[in-house]
């Protein structure tokens, strides 16, 4: 059953337009574009065409920066996790729960009715706290079988094999907490070109045609980990220089045609 809002003294579904007020009138969805203010009162719009030259390198290819353990990433990362003070269950019972669940190791599966939906929840300990980590319905997965190109398997050498785990156990690290996200520099740094009326600086990416090849030189050239900077403070906008990868880096660039057979496993969600 549907959720609509309604008018309290008619009780139909409200409308929301969308209104200009310098033209003051209503406009459709198609008269709409993306615009950013860079300066008060003025603003560049970019299309479509211009969010595909982000200077992004993650916007063409998959970026593994080293693997760990999964016991290294703690589950707070999870999308939608909610902190539960003792104010949820008292304190005396919150204290208590958080106690029995440490001694036991053990997880809760829990049905929560929030917003406008129920949501299937996992309760669990997080340092002094207690968490609260929405999860999918089994329903909602999409099942395995329907991610392509799974049946039929290509055939590998053990030579093969060998040089990915070599590579996966040189370049194998704790879970960090300083990653950070480039696409906001990327961001400025296209409004600032366009701006500007110049051509966007795409970062400098080797091809990579087979994985293989990436696997080859990433071990030929490997050393240590490199280890990100912490997060520094952003620059005033529009003084943004591009922002290119780290010398030295030891991630793998998976190329793009790898990106035709992704398939998200979380399809059916609907929150």
């Amino acid at each position: 059953m549907e959720r609509h809002s309604l008018h309290t003294s008619c009780l139909q579904p409200i409308q929301y337009k969308k209104w200009c007020p310098s033209c003051r009138c209503e406009i459709q969805q198609h008269e709409i574009v993306r615009g950013y203010e860079y300066a008060p009162g003025n603003f560049i719009t970019l299309t479509e065409e211009d969010m595909d030259k982000l200077p992004l390198p993650t916007l063409r290819t998959i970026e593994i920066l080293h693997f760990t353990n999964r016991d290294n990433i703690d589950p707070i990362y999870f999308e939608n996790a909610y902190y539960l003070g003792p104010g949820a269950f008292g304190d005396r019972s919150y204290r208590l729960l958080h106690a029995a669940m440490s001694q036991t190791g053990m997880v809760a599966v829990a049905k929560i009715a929030f917003r406008t939906s129920e949501h299937l929840t996992v309760l669990r300990l997080h340092r002094n706290c207690l968490l609260l980590n929405f999860i999918y319905y089994p329903s909602e997965i999409r099942p395995v079988t329907e991610v392509p190109g799974l049946q039929d398997g290509a055939p590998f050498t053990e030579s093969e094999l060998q040089m990915a785990v070599q590579l996966i156990n040189q370049i194998g690290g704790g879970f960090r907490n300083d990653y950070r996200s480039d696409y906001e520099a990327a961001l400025r740094e296209l409004i600032h070109a366009k701006i500007q009326n110049r051509p966007v600086q795409q970062p400098q990416m080797a091809p990579v045609v087979d994985l293989m090849e990436a696997l080859q030189r990433s071990l030929a050239a490997i050393g240590q980990p490199h280890v990100m900077a912490p997060e520094t403070a952003t620059p005033a906008f529009p003084k943004v220089a591009p922002e290119t990868s780290p010398a030295g880096s030891t991630a793998i660039k998976v190329p793009d045609s790898a990106s035709a057979t992704l398939s998200t496993g979380r399809s059916r969600r609907r929150r």
